[in-house]
């Protein structure tokens, strides 16, 4: 009999919320709201054609979305339901430790999200809204950025059995 293995993914989430004051921001977040993460279908299937095809099959994970959809998110999602803004990512990288990182920060009047309550984002393979393949989609309490905020998303995915 032949001995199967799994190969888990591990999802870390950290969402920062940097309150503009009169003499800028503290080192230290003032909020971390709590996110519920999850990959989903299209993201797994993206993960195994980059496996089989190469860098050939698709562009980087490199684009992070917010939005203003509550709904909580589902293993088949495959949009942003209400995207309100995408971003290249800061950071979009893989260590040696099987550790993939993206990390997008949105100022408030500087992407036009202020006033806005900001309730889910995920990752893409493409700079439009409503293009590309949602990799992981995250819902959290509802984040309202003042014109000079911060909201700094990270998220990291962990394949194989490494930990965080």
């Amino acid at each position: 009999m032949k001995q199967r293995h799994t190969l888990p993914l591990g999802e870390q989430v950290r969402a920062e919320i940097y309150r503009a004051k009169p003499w800028g921001y503290s080192d230290k977040p003032d909020e971390l709201p709590d996110i519920v993460d999850l990959i989903t279908n299209a993201g797994r299937v993206f993960l195994a054609k980059r496996i089989s095809g190469g860098d050939t099959v698709a562009s980087a994970m490199a684009y992070m979305a917010v939005g203003t959809d509550a709904t909580a998110a589902v293993i088949a999602d495959t949009t942003l339901p209400g995207e309100i803004s995408r971003l290249s990512s800061a950071v979009y990288s893989a260590t040696a430790n099987n550790i993939y990182t993206n990390v997008a920060t949105w100022g408030g009047a500087s992407n036009t999200v202020q006033s806005i309550s900001i309730v889910e984002a995920g990752v893409f393979n493409h700079a439009s809204s409503g293009q590309g393949t949602l990799y992981q989609r995250v819902t959290f309490a509802g984040v309202v950025l003042a014109d000079s905020d911060l909201l700094k998303i990270t998220l990291q995915t962990v394949v194989g059995s490494n930990t965080i």
